[in-house]
């Protein structure tokens, strides 16, 4: 493999490993915290990630790929200090903002910069193969996490973990220091009224071809859900009286599978059609939402470890589907307009989680975590087996469109 994207997924391998990640609950609780907080904060997590999308996209097209993700991991390491040497419930709030922010900017650079780099060495055709990898070591750090991270928390406490993940952040930026300059085409400055402006005509222009748009919206709701259900996991195992350790094995298991999606996309599904697996993923989801059912109405072990189980097999499918799409989302845009168009592609799924968590905050307290899921799962039933049967009817084009023509039209060559 190049030793370019060696490097980058060597860092975003460390990236990943937020060591906190599989006992964010008990972590949460070490600060005051409650199980109904984790679920609001994430979602204040996701509605930052879309109050920066704009911005941010646009910034990723008007500077180079890699300063935005060198300011992706120093933010990333702000949030570390902070978690580090201060404690309390606006803290944590805080640094979920700092997260978000860091994570679309790296959302918005790591596939970009990929892209370019493979297009200017003559390998865009390899573009999923690549990205497939490149997912593949994102959820391979986040595996490593589950294990040491659980480790370590429990002989060590979070005190010491923090300070490993500031280690590895340095080393990360270390190596985006070193990574090849690739200078976008687009380097006109735009100020921020005009950048919104053609957010919103450039995001109409993208809803209007038909080619991608279903997929953006199907792709971004199944995303959302697949955020929800693991979520779930560790109130669930809370709730059924888990061991520790067990909270470790689950996020390694639901990481795993994750890696083994991008490797299964990246190696043997490149060619996979779309419009073949929509329909099944809907089913798929049916069934996730049942097994959350079971598992919230009946509080053993092994019903519980069964259902997070086959959970995190079906949030690998959307993974799946997530890479496919992705790729064959970047054959539409030319370069000046990549960024663009992947924060409307994040716009999306990060707007659906938004919703669904924050919700939960103003709800559960009323209706209770069943009903909940329930009034979830119609709305889902409903919009998905429409979007699924829309992708389903779709001839298939290789051709790029430029934005900011009338894509109602053939779409033109760039």
């Amino acid at each position: 493999m190049d030793l370019q994207i060696c490097k980058l997924n060597i860092a975003l391998f460390l990236r990943a490993m937020l060591l906190l990640a599989p006992v964010t609950l008990l972590f949460y609780q070490e600060n005051g915290l409650t199980a109904q907080e984790l679920f609001f904060f994430q979602g204040l997590f996701y509605l930052t990630s879309i109050i920066f999308e704009i911005p941010i996209g646009y910034l990723s097209d008007m500077i180079l790929r890699k300063k935005l993700l060198l300011l992706s991991f120093a933010v990333y390491l702000v949030m570390t200090l902070l978690w580090l040497f201060y404690k309390g419930y606006y803290i944590i709030m805080a640094g979920e903002i700092l997260y978000a922010v860091s994570k679309v900017m790296l959302d918005n650079s790591m596939s970009g910069y990929l892209y370019d780099y493979l297009q200017k060495n003559q390998k865009a055709d390899k573009m999923v193969k690549y990205y497939g990898y490149l997912n593949f070591y994102l959820a391979l750090g986040t595996a490593a996490a589950a294990i040491f991270g659980t480790f370590l928390y429990s002989k060590y406490g979070s005190h010491t973990i923090l300070w490993i993940q500031f280690a590895m952040i340095i080393v990360s930026i270390t190596l985006v220091s070193t990574f090849t300059n690739i200078k976008p085409e687009n380097t006109e400055i735009i100020n921020l009224k005009k950048r919104v402006a053609l957010f919103l005509e450039n995001s109409k222009s993208i809803f209007n071809n038909t080619q991608i748009r279903y997929h953006i919206l199907f792709s971004g709701i199944l995303t959302s859900l697949s955020i929800l259900f693991a979520l779930s996991f560790q109130p669930l195992m809370k709730n059924a009286l888990f061991p520790i350790f067990m909270f470790g094995v689950v996020s390694f298991m639901n990481h795993g599978i994750r890696s083994l999606a991008g490797v299964i996309a990246g190696k043997w599904l490149r060619g996979l059609n779309l419009q073949k697996i929509a329909l099944p993923l809907v089913v798929n989801y049916i069934f996730g939402f049942i097994l959350i059912f079971l598992a919230l109405r009946f509080k053993l072990i092994p019903l519980v470890t069964v259902s997070i189980f086959l959970l995190c097999l079906i949030i690998g499918t959307q993974l799946i589907f997530t890479i496919l799409h992705i790729s064959r989302l970047h054959k539409f845009v030319p370069t000046e307009n990549r960024g663009n168009i992947m924060s409307v592609n994040n716009l999306i799924s990060r707007s659906a989680a938004a919703v669904i968590l924050l919700s939960s905050k103003f709800f559960v307290n009323k209706i209770g975590f069943e009903v909940y899921y329930g009034i979830i799962f119609v709305l889902f039933v409903v919009i998905c087996t429409y979007l699924a049967l829309k992708i389903v009817k779709i001839k298939e084009s290789n051709y790029w469109f430029n934005v900011n023509d009338d894509i109602d039209e053939t779409p033109k060559l760039t």
